[in-house]
């Protein structure tokens, strides 16, 4: 009797993955890449798009859980296989409505990681506190250590209708993470993700060498779902589908990239599948639109809504790439924003005149654009 197939909807743990017996696309050949090249990165790709998944993924690599990579391509690593200490920080969860809230949630974590080490709390000041528990990690441990942050903008994201509370966390933020920077000596990697790179705000103005390889060619594949991925892992999902809805498994095939396929991340790189829908439709052998309605971002519908953007009208466009990297939230132009929260992706790039042509990458999101219309008409409606 053929194995069941066991499909994680929603995990982002890669332990629990892997031990759990989940499908689970290798993405570990891009853990080499990383190693290898540099020591700051910054990976900006649209919600549910793999980036939890992704950094659980590092953080076991560096614990050295080498069972966990069986059969993977990390397991043919020139790597010791040291155990790194790893501090992880979790910004997608946790209230950020209040001016105390971001000072809460840093503090907590640092308790944790103070506690796990052995280290004496020393200042009230998460900056202070940070520059101060990397340094005795360090002489505790005679290890460098691997930092990674998940969703650094969600506290911005989450407060740009209030403009004061915004700029605090932006300053808390900005003094935080300037200790990646600052503490280099003591550091083996920084990786933090997000769905904004933000523009113009000073976020990263302490830490200037980050590698932003959301655009990088080489790392276009590293979250989401390639063709060949699809077809190599989800063999028995399309079987289903095929047999459920008595049509050939070819046509199951190209319903799939009708739906969910056309995301592209640089210039050069491979389309891309949303692998939350392609995780969903296998786990539930339905066609539905799982991305649009699992929400919507909410950065998207405060910007459309405050510089009275008409969504209808924005269905192909042209444009450099320093429009597409940078966030600036006082300019009126939506471009980079669609682009960034996943409603607007790279169609073709003009090598000769350095062009990109953006459109909506599938009829998910061509239907995900058409609930934002409906949302902002309707809160433009009941604001007046």
């Amino acid at each position: 009797m053929e194995k069941e197939v066991r499909y994680g909807v929603g995990e982002q743990s890669f332990e629990v993955m892997r031990e759990g017996g989940f499908q689970y696309v290798d993405k570990t050949s891009f853990i080499e890449k990383i190693i290898r090249k540099g020591q700051y990165y910054f990976l900006g790709r649209p919600r549910r798009f793999g980036k939890s998944l992704f950094l659980s993924t590092l953080k076991c690599f560096f614990l050295a859980k080498k069972d966990l990579f069986k059969d993977l391509y990390a397991e043919s690593i020139d790597w010791e296989w040291k155990t790194y200490p790893v501090l992880y920080l979790d910004l997608n969860v946790g209230e950020y409505s209040e001016p105390w809230h971001l000072e809460n949630r840093l503090n907590s974590t640092l308790s944790l990681w103070e506690e796990e080490y052995g280290i004496e709390k020393k200042n009230d000041d998460p900056s202070i506190r940070l520059e101060y528990d990397i340094r005795r990690i360090y002489e505790k441990t005679g290890m460098k250590i691997v930092i990674l942050v998940d969703e650094y903008d969600k506290p911005l994201v989450n407060t740009l209708d209030n403009p004061e509370l915004f700029e605090s966390y932006r300053k808390t933020l900005a003094a935080f993470y300037s200790n990646f920077k600052s503490s280099a000596e003591y550091l083996r990697l920084v990786f933090l993700t997000g769905v904004s790179r933000f523009g113009h705000l000073s976020v990263f103005s302490g830490l200037n060498n980050i590698d932003d390889i959301s655009f990088d060619d080489s790392f276009s594949a590293v979250c989401g779902i390639t063709e060949q991925e699809l077809y190599d892992n989800f063999k028995t999902g399309i079987t289903l589908l095929s047999d459920k809805f008595q049509i050939s498994e070819s046509d199951i095939k190209l319903e799939l990239k009708k739906r969910y396929d056309g995301y592209r991340f640089s210039a050069h790189g491979q389309n891309m599948y949303n692998p939350y829908s392609i995780v969903n439709v296998m786990n539930k052998e339905e066609f539905r639109s799982y991305w649009t309605y699992s929400g919507q971002p909410t950065i998207l519908i405060q910007q459309l809504r405050k510089f009275n953007v008409n969504l209808e009208h924005i269905i192909s466009v042209k444009c450099r790439l320093d429009a597409l990297m940078g966030l600036d939230l006082n300019n009126s132009n939506p471009i980079s924003l669609l682009y960034q929260t996943g409603y607007l992706t790279i169609k073709n790039y003009d090598n000769r005149r350095d062009i990109y042509t953006l459109g909506i990458p599938n009829i998910e999101v061509e239907e995900g654009r058409l609930l934002v219309i409906h949302s902002t008409i309707l809160r433009n409606h009941f604001k007046r």
